[in-house]
Order: structure tokens, then C-alpha cells, then sequence
């Protein structure tokens, strides 16, 4: 064989690694992100309690959005957010339900008095 063949050959096995090589490493990478968002999701789950909010009589009443079991109750956003955080130290709560006015109303109560809409 000529040198020119054995060339083109060796070549055309180069691309070819590379090109496996680049295929592989972009496989990785959307399995990397789906694992990444899989545990995102898991912790979050864990570290997080998803509320429905309802008022009867001036009290503020929250359940479990997935378990409707009560949590707590309180006069104010700033109440709730206190017993929440005794309650529960290591999570955070959202609220995700309930009147949609009673949750704009309890929002503005938290963001007037700490600037944050999470509880």
C-alpha cells in the first residue's frame, strides 16, 4: 500500500474515535443533568412541606396541599411563619393552594412585614 492509503485510512479511523468519543460525552452530559434534577427534586420534596391556606374567623389555617392534614393555624402570616419554623426547623413551606384572594392577602401580609413571599 501507499503511504497516501495508509493515511487516509488512519485518518478515517481518528474521526471515527472522535466522533464516538463526542457522542458519548454528550450522552453523559443529558444523563448527568436528568440525575442532577431527580435529586434536585428528591430534596426538595424532602425539605419542603407544600401548603393550602383557608381563614375562618380571622385565623389562618394550614394543611398539607398532599395529605391534607392539618399543620397550623395563627392570626397572622408571622405567626404562621414562627410555628412553622419551630414546627418544622429543617424545611421550608410554599404555599401552592387555597382562595385566591386569602393566599394574595397572606403574600402581601409576609412581603409588608419581611419582604419575602415564602414562608
Amino acid at each position: 500500500m501507499e503511504f497516501d492509503t495508509i493515511l487516509n485510512i488512519l485518518v478515517g479511523i481518528a474521526i471515527g474515535i472522535g466522533m464516538v468519543v463526542v457522542y458519548a460525552w454528550y450522552q453523559f452530559q443529558i444523563l448527568k443533568r436528568q440525575i442532577d434534577r431527580m435529586i434536585e427534586q428528591a430534596v426538595t420534596e424532602k425539605s419542603s412541606i407544600k401548603l393550602d391556606i383557608e381563614v375562618d374567623k380571622g385565623v389562618y389555617f394550614c394543611y398539607n396541599s398532599e395529605s391534607k392534614q392539618f399543620v397550623c393555624q395563627g392570626t397572622t402570616a408571622l405567626e404562621i411563619r414562627q410555628v412553622l419554623q419551630n414546627r418544622f426547623p429543617n424545611k421550608t413551606a410554599y404555599l401552592v393552594g387555597g382562595d385566591p384572594s386569602i393566599v394574595a392577602k397572606f403574600k402581601a401580609e409576609l412581603e409588608t412585614n419581611e419582604n419575602s413571599s415564602r414562608i
